[in-house]
């Protein structure tokens, strides 16, 4: 057990919350001896002042005594001031040029008073309290001593002593219980934060990390790492769907292929059969390359590997250019598809990532919108941000499978019988999440789907 407690001692002294602590405790004590230093000194300034007018005020009222009735009357009040039972702290004494004691309460004139120096500190009698004294001068030689008992600013002296000790004691001793009280509820926190962590990493990605509902930092810091963990297992189970999808879309094709090869090989024919089985094997290879080269650009997208290609991007240029370049194809479909722009509406971008997001949708316009209809290309600013729009007069896509959609291979019913991979909208989010936008997908007027792209200005 003495050992356990040496090791959590230890511990408790090597954190960084105990030694903030200590340093504050340091500065805080620090702070206040300063304080009560200068406490101390401004007072015993004071006091020192007090006395010396008191003794100054004393010289006056002896030399007018001198004055008016010359060394006798001097004598006779210096006699009665130094009566020992008169009352005060005063000090006196009157000597001839040779020393010679008149009067007074001294016995004779202390050794450490130098005559040079008019003020001077000195102990009347041995072991008595300190006193403070000026010496005056008097006609016939005569020297005067007047002075005063320094009793209360002795006593200062040791109280102030006092308290700066105890003060820095107790500042001392709160610092360090504080920075241990600190330090192990930091650990605490810390510890099972470290625990939570450990359980996930273990392959429990469903657990999350408890909060005291404190809303301190802590709290914000567990709050993080949720999100963090809830986007890891997003993205894990997404990875794992993706797989899954890839193995179930891919076998199709994959089976068809080895099944017109096999075919071929088994059976062989004519070379114009053998030439239309390679181009279905060619048109099915075909088909996979663009499922990976899609799978390909999301990833490139969702790595911010364009980042460094952003530069000023019309969008206008981009949704006229894609009208020109679909308006045929729309039109063998029996649609109408027309740009309904405004010029010179520029965003920061990618120019070659925007031409292909809206290429998707435009495809996807085309593709589930039945004849007559029509597919419209819009784009515009709205104060802080800027519009692009695909609306069509399709069947649309219901409000509950608006986020599904968004996912790689997710294709609705009603579309399993038209070609595709199901990957259009999920690179157009990746397009747009790298671009700072977002993709809203919602019912157009009177029917249909508006899908649009909202940038940031």
């Amino acid at each position: 057990m003495p050992g356990i407690a040496s090791v959590l001692l230890i511990r408790f002294l090597r954190t960084s919350t105990f030694r903030l602590t200590a340093l504050y405790a340091a500065v805080f004590g620090a702070s206040v001896l300063a304080i009560l230093a200068f406490i101390y000194w401004s007072t015993a300034q004071s006091i020192e002042r007090q006395t010396e007018e008191a003794i100054l005020d004393e010289i006056e009222i002896l030399q007018q005594r001198f004055q008016s009735g010359g060394t006798r009357a001097l004598i006779n009040a210096i006699s009665d001031r130094a009566a020992p039972e008169a009352l005060g702290n005063g000090v006196y004494l009157l000597t001839t040029a040779d020393h010679r004691r008149l009067a007074g309460n001294l016995k004779q004139w202390p050794a450490s008073a130098p005559r040079t120096d008019p003020w001077l500190f000195f102990h009347p009698n041995s072991g008595e309290i300190a006193a403070l004294g000026r010496i005056f001068d008097l006609p016939d030689g005569l020297s005067l001593l007047v002075g005063r008992r320094i009793a209360e600013l002795e006593r200062f002296h040791e109280v102030m002593l006092e308290a700066m000790l105890w003060a820095l004691v107790g500042t001392l001793a709160l610092g360090i219980g504080g920075g241990l009280a600190v330090s192990r509820h930091t650990l605490h926190r810390i510890d099972a934060i470290n625990l939570d962590a450990a359980r996930v990493m273990r392959g429990d990605m469903a657990h999350r990390m408890a909060t005291d509902g404190s809303g301190d930092e802590f709290d914000r810091l567990v709050h993080t790492l949720n999100e963090m963990l809830t986007q890891i297992e997003q993205l894990m189970t997404g990875i794992r769907t993706v797989a899954n999808n890839i193995a179930h879309d891919l076998r199709s094709p994959l089976t068809r292929m080895r099944g017109e090869l096999e075919r071929a090989v088994g059976h062989g024919g004519a070379a114009e059969d053998l030439r239309d089985t390679c181009a279905q094997v060619m048109a099915e290879a075909d088909n996979l390359l663009v499922t990976f080269n899609a799978m390909l650009s999301i990833a490139e997208a969702e790595a911010g590997m364009a980042v460094a290609e952003m530069c000023p991007v019309d969008l206008t240029a981009i949704a006229e250019d894609i009208a020109d370049l679909y308006g045929p194809v729309a039109e063998d479909q029996g649609l109408t598809l027309e740009a309904a722009a405004v010029p010179g509406v520029v965003v920061a971008g990618n120019r070659e990532l925007l031409f292909q997001a809206l290429t998707n949708l435009v495809d996807n316009a085309i593709k589930y919108t039945p004849p007559p209809g029509r597919v419209r290309i819009e784009v515009e600013a709205l104060g802080a941000v800027v519009e692009l729009r695909v609306v069509d007069s399709g069947f649309g896509i219901p409000a509950e499978e608006r986020e599904n959609v968004r996912q790689r291979f997710i294709r609705l019913d009603e579309s399993r019988s038209t070609p595709g991979n199901g990957l259009g909208l999920s690179l157009v989010s990746a397009i747009a999440r790298l671009h700072r936008a977002q993709l809203v997908l919602c019912d157009a007027e009177p029917r249909g789907l508006s899908a649009i792209l909202r940038f940031p200005v």
